[in-house]
């Protein structure tokens, strides 16, 4: 069976305890930025319109 060398690599990788545990890091990292950017991209147009009422009452 001919296997792309990603799926080669993600295999060899998991069998690696070391490397699991990395995998295992990047995923929680990923979801913690996807939490983030939601909250972000949420929050974003209140802080705009905050922002700008700073910039105004300094004017």
């Amino acid at each position: 069976m001919n296997r792309t060398p990603i799926i080669r690599l993600f295999r060899r990788l998991v069998r690696d305890a070391k490397a699991a545990t990395s995998i295992e890091y990047a995923i929680i990292a990923a979801g913690i930025a996807a939490v983030l950017v939601g909250i972000i991209a949420t929050l974003g147009v209140n802080v705009t319109t905050m922002w700008t009422a700073v910039k105004t009452a300094l004017h």
